[in-house]
C-alpha cells in the first residue's frame, strides 16, 4: 500500500526535506521515525513501514539531503553539504522528530536506521537520546580502527587530487563493488542487498538508487560511523 501522506517540510538547515507518512489505524502504539540507506532513498521503505502500521506504528521516514526528492541549496545528489554535512543531516533528522512530537504528543518514538541510517540514528542518539524511547541499529558499521582511518586517508588524497564534490573512484570500489563480488554467483553488483532478485532489480532500474557518492558525502558518513563507533 502506498504511503498515506507525502509532504515537503522545511528544515532549519535551509533543505526542503521529503516527507513519507505511514498511519496506522485508531491511536498509535508508537511512532517509527525511519533513516533509510547511503543511495537509495524514503520510498523504498514503504513495505516495511505497511508492516508497523498493521502493528499499531505510525511511520515517517524523510529523504536524507543529497538523496531521494529532498532538496537543499548546497545538496544536490550525492553531497551532503558544502560544510558539516554530517551535522546538517543530524539537524534534518532532529527537525522531522520535532514535528513527530508537535503531530503525536505523548507518544513513544522509536528510532530505525538502515546501514548509513545505523550511523545517523545513533549519531542522533548520542545527541537526544533522552527524547527517544526505543532504537533499532540494523546493518551499521561503527569502526574507529584501522580501516575508518584508511578511507578517510583515501578520501583525503581524493579531495586533493579531484575536489570533494565529485564521485570517489575508490570508496565504491572497497563497498559496494566488493560486497558485490563478495556473492557466489552474483548477476549484478548490487546482489549483496537482499536475497530478493526482484527487490536488487528494483534498486538497479531506480534512478535514485545507486549512484556513486561524492568524495564529501563518503567523508561525512565515514565521520558518522568513526563518531558512533
Amino acid at each position: 500500500m502506498p504511503f498515506s501522506q507525502q509532504r515537503l517540510v522545511r528544515s532549519p538547515t535551509g533543505a526542503d526535506l521529503n516527507l513519507y507518512v505511514k498511519e496506522t489505524s485508531g491511536q498509535p502504539r508508537a511512532v517509527v521515525q525511519i533513516n533509510h540507506g547511503l543511495a537509495e532513498h524514503a520510498a523504498r521503505y514503504a513495505r516495511f513501514a505497511d508492516f508497523l502500521a498493521e502493528r499499531g506504528c505510525h511511520v515517517y521516514v524523510q529523504d536524507h539531503r543529497g538523496h531521494g526528492a529532498t532538496r537543499a541549496p548546497d545538496a544536490p545528489l550525492g553531497k551532503f553539504a558544502d560544510v558539516d554535512g554530517g551535522a546538517k543531516v543530524i539537524a534534518d533528522v532532529t527537525a522531522i522528530h520535532d514535528l513527530i512530537a508537535g503531530e503525536h504528543p505523548g507518544v513513544p518514538v522509536i528510532l530505525f536506521g538502515h546501514s548509513m541510517g545505523a550511523s545517523v540514528a545513533l549519531n542522533f542518539l548520542l545527541r537526544h537520546s533522552a527524547r527517544v524511547h526505543a532504537a533499532a541499529i540494523w546493518n551499521g558499521n561503527f569502526s574507529q580502527g584501522l580501516l575508518s582511518q584508511l578511507a578517510l586517508a583515501i578520501l583525503g588524497w581524493e579531495r586533493m587530487r579531484l575536489g570533494s564534490d565529485v564521485p570517489s573512484r575508490l570508496l565504491p570500489r572497497l563497498t559496494f563493488q566488493a560486497w558485490g563480488k563478495a556473492v557466489p554467483n552474483h548477476k549484478t553488483l548490487f546482489d549483496w542487498l537482499s536475497r530478493d532478485e526482484a527487490e536488487v532489480a528494483k534498486y538497479v532500474a531506480d534512478p535514485l538508487c545507486g549512484w556513486d557518492a561524492s568524495v564529501s558525502m563518503w567523508r561525512d558518513v565515514v565521520q558518522m560511523a568513526i563518531y558512533g563507533g
